[in-house]
């Protein structure tokens, strides 16, 4: 969700906070679950620029489009994931991804291999302070 502000022409907008839009970093989030979407978005959209798709299909074209500082995935591990979460890095070789996910015993292996591809994982449910702080440490460390 970008800032919509008003603006006076050749004027870059303002958050209500006093932050230029332009200044702020963008955050993709995908998720499968709209309304998970929207309450992250939510929770974010004073601090970032926050893109939200739940088409999974689109993570790359919105990475590649929208230059994505960061970029949220909840989505269940799976060979397919790791494929795809590799396509992103081959589009941006810095860009941090965290995955967010309910954890499952029996999928210890594939929660083990796709770390290697991440830079976090949250399980559900999530305590949003620590992804929170997660997420500026990675942005700061990203810049």
């Amino acid at each position: 969700m970008k800032n919509l502000a008003h603006t006076e022409p050749g004027k870059p907008s303002v958050s209500p906070e006093g932050e230029s839009a332009e200044t702020k970093k963008t955050i993709l989030l995908y998720s499968p679950d709209l309304n998970f979407c929207f309450s992250l978005s939510m929770l974010f959209q004073d601090r970032f620029n926050v893109i939200t798709t739940t088409n999974v299909g689109m993570l790359d074209r919105l990475v590649a489009d929208y230059s994505a500082d960061l970029t949220l995935v909840d989505a269940v591990p799976s060979e397919k994931l790791i494929e795809r979460i590799e396509g992103l890095r081959s589009i941006n070789p810095r860009l941090p991804i965290i995955l967010l996910y309910v954890y499952n015993s029996k999928e210890m292996n594939l929660d083990r291999k796709i770390r290697a591809h991440v830079d976090s994982v949250f399980y559900k449910p999530l305590e949003i302070a620590l992804v929170s702080r997660r997420i500026e440490e990675l942005l700061i460390h990203a810049s």
